[in-house]
């Protein structure tokens, strides 16, 4: 009998104990068995640090300082599984929920490309909608995300890989090693919270690095904490402005700077696209707090 492979599974968290206790568990349910889970704790202040190695003996407990941010948390977590001996090593956010098959198909696409980035098709953790497949960018436009979740449903199921432009996030996306030794690792000191992962997998596709979708496998994804910015209908004007300082908000300008001054296609325009990005995220938040505030739906 053929040896499976152990992955390696790092998760990030800060808080949020009860998504961390549906991923845990969700992983405990998996037919592929062969994991080393490893949970790194970045200043946790509910129950997250009693009640890990209480429910859960069997996980790594990785503990990092509070400054680490997302970035950070994600780099200790993967240095830690490679001096563990991980080959290959997947990403998974606390308030994202494989199902029992996900990693099983993943590892079993794996085999099909030599050194290849796979991700599972996204989907509400909630509604069940399908929120990404593939996706795209359009930084000169001031899109470093651009999705289309109604692309490529027809063959959702189906038992095959789908070439993408862009994966998003840390959501059950299986990486080798030798991309990070190849790669380096995500971007701490320019992009220590949002926009890291937009940039790492940028980089790995320049280098030729493959970016597939599997779309027989699946990640379910609760929202609900994931940024500052949701939800825009219900936030008054000082929320909505906190959402552009506070580094909690993937649209916080910081980061965003940052990461269009990495990627912008012309080199030293990138205020444009940052300008673009913030014009469309405004008028966005007006037209939904309008019809919100009119009772409109």
């Amino acid at each position: 009998m053929k040896t499976m492979e152990k992955i390696h599974i790092v998760i990030p968290v800060f808080n949020g104990w009860k998504q961390t206790e549906i991923c845990l568990n969700a992983l405990r349910a998996s037919t592929y068995r062969n994991l080393e889970i490893l949970v790194v704790d970045h200043g946790s202040t509910d129950e997250t640090k009693e009640a890990l190695p209480a429910l859960y003996p069997e996980i790594i407990h990785v503990l990092g300082a509070a400054t680490l941010w997302w970035t950070g948390a994600t780099n200790l977590g993967i240095r830690t599984a490679i001096t563990r001996g991980a080959e290959t090593i997947m990403l998974l956010n606390n308030d994202c929920y494989v199902t029992p098959e996900t990693i099983e198909r993943l590892v079993s696409h794996a085999k099909e490309i030599d050194e290849a980035i796979i991700a599972p098709v996204q989907r509400d953790y909630f509604s069940k909608r399908v929120l990404c497949i593939t996706a795209s960018t359009c930084y000169l436009l001031g899109f470093p995300t651009f999705l289309r979740p109604g692309k490529n449903v027809s063959v959702l199921g189906e038992p095959r890989l789908l070439a993408t432009k862009l994966i998003i996030g840390g959501r059950g996306v299986l990486i080798p090693r030798s991309v990070f030794e190849r790669m380096g690792m995500f971007d701490e000191v320019n992009l220590p919270h949002a926009g890291s992962d937009n940039d790492f997998y940028l980089r790995c596709r320049r280098q030729q690095v493959p970016l597939m979708i599997a779309t027989d496998a699946t990640v379910y994804v609760d929202s609900t904490r994931t940024t500052l910015a949701a939800n825009l209908e219900q936030m008054n004007l000082k929320q909505f402005l906190q959402t552009l300082a506070d580094r909690r908000s993937h649209r916080n300008v910081r980061d965003l700077n940052a990461l269009f001054k990495l990627h912008y296609p012309i080199k030293g325009f990138h205020p444009v696209g940052v300008a673009l990005n913030l014009l469309r995220y405004c008028t966005l938040y007006g037209w939904k707090r309008l019809k919100y505030l009119l009772g409109i739906r």
